[in-house]
């Protein structure tokens, strides 16, 4: 809820083009830091900064509590590049003082792949703030072991979905495929009992997926497994943004190039996946 709030808040407070102002995002924590320019640090139910918290040219980030000088704080520039604010490096004196969040900002600033994909995402912050939470969260929750999921673009064929996004390189298999859509909160609406397809994966020969009552939008697909006769849903999910050619075409293209341009994030920066999938909201709404 709080997060909710304070990304209405920041509609209200910068107005319309809000996310402009925002230079960064917070991968990951250690200690209690508080914006003093947009939070009331010490208020009762205060917790800290969260994960992919948007900070701001005004931000003023300090550490509140207990101090022990190993606390830190790692920020994703809206520019790509992923900075870290190490209390026990000299160059922090110790962080007594509120960050020199001007190293986040380049030289000389430039448009880019990853700057158009910030401004999507923290649009999509600032005009659904639900939506953003929900996404939020999930980083928090465990998807379960890797599998061959990944968020994607996938084209609509009559009543069948071409994979290949999807699957991508993926070696040969049979899998078990349930498809629910997603509702305003980005919540899938499934039924109560798992309804699972039967799916056979080749890359060299991709074939589509039979599907009924499917229309362009937003879709999350499960990876089920068959214990004793009863299908389940497993962890294992991806987003899909169904859409009809020829837009399908160039919306897989802008995902692809931003899956291109975030993909060796991921062994650093745990939020990398949810700002990719927030992005893929951000296309469902054009």
């Amino acid at each position: 809820m709080r997060a909710v709030l304070w990304f209405a808040m920041i509609a209200a407070y910068l107005g319309a083009p809000a996310y402009a102002e925002v230079i960064g995002t917070v991968v990951r924590a250690q200690g209690t830091w508080c914006d003093k320019s947009h939070q009331q640090c010490g208020s009762q139910d205060f917790k800290g900064l969260w994960r992919m918290y948007p900070v701001h040219r005004d931000s003023k980030l300090v550490l509140v509590g207990k101090v022990n000088g190993r606390e830190a704080i790692v920020i994703r520039s809206r520019w790509g590049a992923l900075e870290t604010f190490d209390c026990s490096n000299p160059r922090e004196l110790g962080c007594k003082d509120p960050l020199n969040l001007g190293r986040l900002i380049p030289t000389e600033p430039e448009k880019n792949v990853v700057t158009a994909f910030f401004d999507a995402v923290l649009e999509l912050a600032a005009d659904h703030p639900k939506i953003y939470d929900n996404l939020r969260q999930g980083i928090l929750r465990t998807r379960g072991s890797p599998g061959p999921l990944s968020d994607g673009v996938v084209e609509l064929r009559e009543e069948a979905l071409s994979l290949q996004n999807i699957f991508g390189d993926w070696d040969a298999s049979d899998y078990v495929l349930e498809l629910c859509p997603l509702d305003d909160m980005a919540e899938p609406k499934c039924p109560d009992d798992a309804r699972p397809t039967k799916y056979s994966w080749d890359p060299r020969r991709p074939t589509l997926l039979p599907v009924r009552s499917v229309h362009t939008g937003l879709y999350r697909l499960f990876l089920c497994e068959i214990s004793s006769g009863i299908p389940r849903r497993t962890p294992n999910s991806a987003e899909l943004l169904v859409a009809r050619a020829p837009q399908s075409e160039q919306l897989a293209n802008d995902f692809r190039q931003v899956v291109d341009a975030t993909r060796g994030w991921d062994n650093t920066d745990s939020t990398a996946p949810a700002l990719r999938r927030a992005y893929l909201y951000t296309l469902a709404h054009r």
